[in-house]
């Protein structure tokens, strides 16, 4: 530093140079990362694929989760049905003798009564049908057996006779009736059936019968 030189210039062009190093470093570091942003630009392509993985992840879970409702409601509405089928099956096993009762009575009755019974004949009637229509309001209906086939879906066998009128394995007999609900068995028909002597002509298979349609729900229950 000369003489002449005054010390507070002096150490104010220190100051100068020392912000103009510095301002050159912030310079020089900003330019350094734009040249790296430069040399390595993101990969749109990687991106887009991974975000289209992520969507098929996304899909896949939610097609999941629609396909475990769809079986839920199914399992809860099978789980109800059998509820209430076993409900109304212990319910009426209860009331299904009144009318094995009042089948069996007007099957002694006398097939021309005299003017004392033919009022009494006549109320019983009236009364099985109101019964039997009580039973129809609730989906419930009794299975037909007699000269049907025997179909151990929806027939309990007491016991076999020979029948000149039957062929081998047709139900002769209807010793208590039989009750579906809707398709579902509520109780089986108990039945005598013509043995291996009947000479009787074979019955015609009914697809359409309601024991038909019993057993085919059994079975496919069963499975």
């Amino acid at each position: 530093m000369s003489p002449d030189q005054d010390p507070e210039d002096s150490d104010a062009g220190a100051d100068i140079d020392e912000v103009l190093r510095a301002a050159e470093q912030a310079v020089d570091q900003v330019r350094g990362s734009e040249s790296d942003d430069a040399e390595d630009p993101p990969d749109l392509g990687e991106q887009l694929a991974a975000a289209q993985a992520e969507a098929a992840a996304l899909k896949d879970k939610w097609l999941r989760a629609i396909a475990d409702l769809d079986n839920y409601k199914k399992r809860v509405k099978r789980d109800i049905d059998d509820a209430v089928h076993r409900a109304t099956q212990g319910l009426l096993g209860s009331f299904l003798p009144v009318g094995d009762n009042l089948e069996r009575a007007l099957s002694v009755a006398p097939s021309e009564p005299d003017e004392q019974l033919s009022p009494l004949i006549k109320g019983l009637e009236m009364v099985r049908q109101e019964f039997f229509s009580a039973l129809a309001k609730h989906n419930i209906k009794p299975i037909e057996s007699i000269g049907q086939l025997f179909d151990p879906n929806v027939h309990d066998a007491l016991q076999q006779t020979d029948s000149p009128d039957h062929a081998p394995g047709v139900v002769v007999m209807e010793y208590e009736k039989g009750y579906l609900r809707g398709e579902k068995l509520l109780r089986p028909a108990r039945v005598i059936v013509a043995g291996p002597g009947s000479t009787g002509k074979p019955a015609d298979a009914n697809p359409d019968s309601a024991a038909g349609g019993a057993s085919g729900e059994e079975t496919s229950e069963a499975n």
